[in-house]
């Protein structure tokens, strides 16, 4: 045993380290060396840098309580603007930014203060989730008026809006704001293109969260040959365009004239590339030479149906103001004539449905002028035709085509013939030379007024 070290007897030798440790191992001379132990949890007296995530430990141990705190403040302020501000004006934006098209309409039974509405849309969201609606008013209106346009008020049943949806009406009785109504009907018929300017309160349910939104748009009308979604719509989009492409054909003289006076009877077309059907109802038309009025015409019940369908019209021509006034009638009549056909104008007089006249369709009507060509070849053709057959369809110059068969030049075969032709080998015989010979030439317009007068 070694001999203690005097040193380690004194007072302060009780503040050594290791004073208690014993003597130190000693190398036995066989190369054994000293072992080392190294321990591990040890604090190192040596200075290092912190990691993030120890810094970060650190700081969320001394300042944990002032991150709930600060976080509560703000969960208190921010919840109520997401769901009363964000979430409202994120929903508000799906709806302007949605696509919104009328694809049917029908006006039907006008009444002088109310219609039976039909009306069909095609809805189409820019999200892909489901969005459930409540039931809503919607006012129809006119945006360019100043104040209060709205014509008319619909009301839609609630819905779930899942990619292109259709939301509408079907026969709803809908009373009108008779003034308001009067000025959309004008921009209808005169316009090339003519919105449908709708405003509505509604709320939109977006899975749990609810939302207050207002529908306000403006409604493209969708054309019958279009699709409702196709990006050219706005450029692709007719009203009724005052009826352009207004034509008047097979048109007839009936001489003589029927009971009631008719003696006019032909087939009317106005073109309507909207996906409108409008009953508008009997209508009466003045037919016009320039200035001058020769008579009139009245088409019976009639529907505005998508597209071009013909409609039967009958009237009374005015065969004595005609021949009165037959100078100037040729005089401004020259150059159709030359070409072949008649130019008439038609301007509306009157407007009736089930025995009540429709104030808004009358004076729109009114304001309307519709020109059409009457080809002159079909108007004679079809007139002799007429004249020359008795009440059953039978030709009255049968006999006479019988035995005038083998004579070819009996001019009875030969008006035959010329019956049997086309109308526009009639046509052809109304040459410029023919035309300006009946106007100057006094005799000749003489002989044709006593052969009309023949007829009345």
């Amino acid at each position: 045993m070694e001999e203690k070290q005097h040193y380690l007897g004194s007072k302060a030798a009780k503040y050594a380290l290791g004073i208690h440790r014993g003597p130190l191992p000693q190398d036995d001379g066989e190369g054994v060396a000293i072992e080392h132990v190294e321990t591990a949890n040890t604090i190192s007296l040596e200075k290092r840098e912190k990691t993030r995530a120890e810094r970060a430990r650190r700081h969320w141990a001394r300042f944990w309580c002032c991150y709930i705190f600060w976080s509560l403040i703000f969960l208190a302020v921010f919840l109520p603007v997401f769901f009363t501000v964000i979430i409202p004006a994120i929903a508000q934006r799906v709806l302007d930014n949605a696509s919104l098209v009328v694809t049917e309409t029908s006006v039907m039974q006008p009444r002088p203060d109310s219609i039976m509405l039909s009306l069909k849309t095609a809805l189409k969201l820019p999200i892909g989730v489901p969005v459930r609606i409540e039931p809503i008013a919607i006012s129809l209106f006119n945006r360019k008026e100043k104040g209060n346009g709205t014509w008319a008020k619909v009301y839609l049943d609630g819905a779930t809006i899942d990619g292109n949806t259709t939301l509408g009406i079907d026969n709803q009785f809908t009373p009108l704001n008779v003034e308001q109504w009067k000025e959309y009907v004008h921009s209808v018929v005169f316009e090339k293109n003519a919105p449908l300017s709708l405003n509505g309160k509604t709320t939109a349910y977006l899975g749990k969260l609810k939302n207050h939104v207002t529908m306000d748009k403006d409604v493209k009308q969708n054309s019958m040959f279009n699709d409702p979604f196709s990006k050219n719509i706005l450029t692709t989009v007719p009203a009724l365009n005052s009826f352009s492409g207004f034509s008047v054909a097979d048109p007839q003289l009936l001489l003589p004239p029927r009971e009631d006076g008719t003696n006019l009877i032909a087939n009317a077309t106005l073109p309507n590339p909207s996906v409108m059907t409008l009953e508008i109802g009997t209508t009466v038309l003045d037919l016009k030479s320039g200035d001058l009025v020769i008579g009139n015409a009245t088409i019976d019940n009639l529907v505005l149906k998508p597209g071009n369908h013909s409609s039967p019209i009958h009237g009374i021509m005015d065969l004595k103001v005609l021949l009165k006034n037959l100078v100037p009638i040729l005089q401004s009549q020259a150059s159709s004539l030359k070409n072949g056909y008649l130019t008439l104008d038609t301007v509306g007089k009157s407007v009736v449905y089930d025995g009540v006249e429709v104030p808004y369709y009358t004076e729109v009507m009114r304001n309307l002028t519709m020109t059409a060509q009457v080809p002159l070849g079909g108007l004679i053709t079809n007139t002799l035709r007429g004249i020359l057959h008795d009440g059953n369809g039978a030709n009255i110059f049968a006999n006479l085509t019988d035995n005038s068969s083998s004579d070819s030049g009996s001019s009875g075969g030969g008006l035959l013939d010329l019956l049997g032709r086309s109308d526009k080998g009639l046509a052809n015989m109304l040459t410029s030379r023919a035309v300006d010979e009946l106007l100057n030439n006094p005799e000749k317009r003489s002989s044709m007024i006593n052969v009309l007068e023949g007829f009345l």
